[in-house]
């Protein structure tokens, strides 16, 4: 007896994912596809939908036995910009699945600004020999703006090695390792007290350019600024202005508007701020598929799926 219908689209990664998934989910009759002339053969069959945040959205018209989509990521505003594409259709988010990850790097480079290792590595490069007191985060305040599942795990491991953690989010999360939860309109309240100011949350209308003139006004001078969420929350021009005029200490950047970052980019040479290439939620298969694995099974049984994302909302 054939399975579910299960269509897994990935224009690279496709058949990892279907190593991953077909020995475990036997009720699964995955269509594989990297492409679109090979969607365009087997969408109509499929009832569930596993695919990359670069599914193109015009299938969704095509889909008419479609009941359900996984998307492999936690950002889903590229599917929720046409919500009226997923009419009657479940959509879903992995939810936690970078997590873990996403808080190593917030630690690494918390523990990298307070401990000063590019002057150290300078001064070794240089030969010379240079003491000094480097900070501490057991001293420090982490603000966490985003008080999600990748939010709490932050918090509880910043909160772990001493750090004070305050929040701000739309909605009370009442989290025994915050220390202080902000509520919407106390922003600037918020950013004022945060030696850190961690970005994680979703590219929606009211995030968007969220962290600009006002907010650089806001923070205290010896403060940075992490964005590990999306590059639309930052002004970036307000940023450079920011930094090059000392407004705040410095900013680390995973992600920007555009990616990849053109390389006249101005973000390459300014002052005091670190980019990355979007490297701190890699977004392995192996996690993916475990957290449909687990989702398909609750569709099996009939039982509320995880991150079921509310389109009006838009997260």
């Amino acid at each position: 007896m054939r399975g579910k219908k299960v269509l897994v689209y990935h224009s690279e990664q496709a058949n990892v994912y279907k190593s991953l998934l077909e020995k475990s989910l036997p009720d699964a009759d995955l269509l594989i596809c990297h492409n679109e002339e090979e969607l365009e053969k087997v969408v109509s069959e499929a009832e569930i939908a596993f695919v990359s945040h670069t599914f193109p959205q015009s299938f969704f018209g095509k889909a008419r036995n479609l009941r359900w989509v996984q998307v492999m990521a936690a950002g889903v505003e590229s599917f929720v910009g046409d919500a009226g594409r997923l009419k009657n259709i479940v959509l879903t988010r992995m939810v936690g699945v970078d997590a873990p990850y996403m808080a190593e790097y917030i630690l690494a480079y918390m523990l990298y600004l307070s401990q000063k290792i590019d002057r150290v590595a300078k001064s070794q490069k240089e030969r010379s020999w240079d003491p000094f007191v480097p900070e501490f985060i057991c001293k420090k305040t982490c603000g966490i703006m985003g008080l999600g599942a990748i939010g709490q795990l932050i918090a509880k491991r910043a909160k772990g090695m001493g750090t004070r953690v305050i929040s701000w989010d739309a909605v009370p999360k009442n989290v025994p390792f915050v220390d202080r939860e902000y509520e919407p309109e106390k922003m600037e309240d918020f950013l004022q007290e945060c030696d850190y100011v961690v970005l994680i949350l979703p590219a929606i209308p009211g995030t968007l350019n969220l962290i600009g003139r006002d907010a650089f006004k806001a923070m205290k001078k010896e403060a940075y600024l992490i964005n590990i969420c999306r590059g639309a929350l930052v002004d970036e021009v307000a940023l450079v202005e920011a930094l090059k005029q000392g407004q705040i200490a410095g900013a680390v950047l995973d992600v920007v508007k555009q990616e990849p970052l053109p390389p006249n980019s101005e973000l390459w040479n300014c002052p005091n701020l670190i980019v990355s290439p979007h490297i701190s939620g890699p977004g392995l298969p192996e996690d993916m598929a475990e957290f449909f694995k687990m989702n398909f099974l609750k569709y099996l049984r009939g039982e509320p799926l995880q991150g079921v994302v509310d389109l009006a909302r838009g997260y």
